[in-house]
């Protein structure tokens, strides 16, 4: 089962690159805040959880990178 998503905000940032934060709650942990950063134009998305990066395998899989991007996502993983 994937995360219980809440508070999905995107943050603009520069030369088409912007950043979308949300909390994920899985079952029977804490909500956690995770950010994600990627370009209008497409390209890798970058997964940032406290001090941890991590580019995204195949971002294309869960469509356009935007806040609804990051629903499917962190719905899916589990």
């Amino acid at each position: 089962m994937g995360a219980t998503v809440t508070n999905v905000k995107r943050h603009r940032g520069i030369a088409g690159q912007f950043s979308i934060t949300a909390d994920a709650q899985y079952e029977g942990e804490e909500p956690r805040r995770i950010e994600f950063v990627g370009s209008t134009y497409g390209g890798p998305v970058v997964m940032i959880l406290g001090d941890v990066q991590t580019f995204v395998t195949d971002p294309g899989r869960f469509g356009e990178f935007g806040p609804d991007w990051v629903r499917r996502f962190l719905e899916a993983a589990g």
